[in-house]
């Protein structure tokens, strides 16, 4: 290790640089879980293969202007009913993208 020795309680150098991208990795891990539980949602509600879906919420993005992860997440939110007034919200913009049958506004029942 080279450089000047820390004073005690002096922050390392680029502490705040490596904190934030940690906090970045995370937010990433997390969007891909929910893409990947978007497309299998899709897959498994509308018979789509794994490409299809993916493109699906490609196009769903794409023509509501709405970030792929977003679309994701509000779709994982609904499905598992943990959706709040935002999520549905943007939910309803664009839900009339989604294949014809649509999407539940909650979880599935089970019965």
């Amino acid at each position: 290790m080279s450089g000047t020795p820390l004073s005690p309680g002096e922050p390392a150098p680029h502490a705040d640089a490596l904190r934030d991208e940690v906090a970045h990795l995370h937010e990433a891990v997390k969007s891909q879980r929910d893409i990947g539980m978007a497309i299998g949602l899709l897959s498994a509600r509308f018979g789509l293969s794994t490409e299809q879906a993916w493109r699906t919420i490609l196009r769903v993005s794409q023509d509501s202007n709405t970030k792929v992860r977003t679309v994701a997440r509000v779709l994982v939110a609904t499905h598992d009913g943990s959706a709040g007034p935002e999520d549905r919200e943007i939910l309803a913009r664009f839900v009339v993208h989604l294949p014809a049958s649509g999407w539940p506004a909650g979880p599935a029942s089970g019965g």
